[in-house]
This record gives C-alpha cells, sequence and structure tokens, in this order.
C-alpha cells in the first residue's frame, strides 16, 4: 500500500502507461477513437496492450493484403515481393526479425507508425500505407497491433526496396 491508501500501479499498468504517454506526447491520438458502438474488450484495469486483440485488428484491417506473402512459408507478415497494386511500394517485413524486421522498433513507434504513416524516425511512408488515424483507429488499437507484432515469430524475408511518388512536405503550399 502506498501512503495515501492506494495500491501501487502493477507492472501491465506501468508499462500501458508508458506506452500511451509516448504515442500521446508524440501527438498521433488528437481526434482518434474507435467507431461508434465498436465493441471493446478492456480486460479490467490492469490490461495492457494485447496481441489477441492486436491480431483480431490486424485481420479486420487486412493487413495482410499488403504485409503477406503469399507464399505461407516465408513467415506470417513477414512481407511482399511484389509492389501493391498500381504502386511501386511494397509491403514490409512486420517481424521482429533483427535483419530484416522490425526487431529494433517499440511498441510506440510501431503504434505511431499504424497511426500516422510514419517511419521509426517521423518521416512519412509511402501513400500506399493509410494512416489508420484518419480512419478512426485509437492508440489503444494501434498498441495491440504492436504488441502481436512482436509477439510474431521472427522471419528473415528481405523486401525489395520501395519507391515513392514524391511527398509534399507539411505545410507546403506550393503547386
Amino acid at each position: 500500500m502506498m501512503r495515501d491508501g492506494t495500491r501501487p500501479p502493477s507492472r501491465a499498468a506501468e508499462r500501458r502507461a508508458r506506452a500511451v504517454a509516448l504515442v500521446l506526447g508524440l501527438g498521433l491520438v488528437a481526434g482518434c477513437g474507435r467507431g461508434a458502438g465498436e465493441a471493446v474488450d478492456a480486460g479490467g484495469p490492469d490490461a495492457g496492450p494485447s496481441a489477441a486483440r492486436g491480431q483480431f485488428a490486424v485481420a479486420v484491417r487486412q493487413c495482410g493484403a499488403c504485409h503477406q506473402s503469399p507464399n505461407a512459408g516465408e513467415g506470417v507478415l513477414s512481407g511482399q515481393d511484389a509492389p501493391v497494386p498500381g504502386t511501386r511500394s511494397y509491403g514490409s517485413n512486420l517481424t521482429p526479425d533483427p535483419d530484416t524486421g522490425m526487431d529494433a522498433w517499440d511498441a510506440g513507434s510501431i503504434a505511431a507508425s499504424v497511426l500516422r504513416s510514419v517511419d521509426g524516425d517521423g518521416r512519412p511512408l509511402c501513400p500506399a500505407m493509410p494512416a489508420y488515424a484518419d480512419a478512426g483507429m485509437g492508440a489503444d488499437e494501434a498498441l495491440d497491433i504492436a504488441a502481436y507484432l512482436q509477439s510474431l515469430a521472427p522471419a528473415w524475408h528481405l523486401v525489395p526496396p520501395s519507391a515513392c511518388p514524391p511527398l509534399k512536405p507539411a505545410g507546403d503550399a506550393g503547386p
């Protein structure tokens, strides 16, 4: 018990608070929220990100359409060798493989990428990658997706580099 008579937060609650603080600190959830009437399994006061909820969100959001190889032997969400139709963008390897995947990415960076369509350094991804915050995704769902991606078996699968059209910098009022 703490001096004020309350219990100290659990480790899960502390980890969740740090991840949410990172996402909030990056300004990623302004105006975001779940869709009206969308059911949420909160899982109690100490519920943190859930890989099971993340797996469900990945299926609902159809992430595998771009990030899943047609060859199941290459691993779950290990990226595509064929470009997204109509682009020269390739769905990257989302597994925690240290050479070809997202091994060094923390949950907050993964959530930022999903919500705002930015890479680990905050630079815009190719337009083929939606900014799911614009589609109503909230920080909780993005952190669940991050938990799921981090739970995947690492799959070494080299994906070709994407060639994106020139991206207009934010605030550029030019033609």
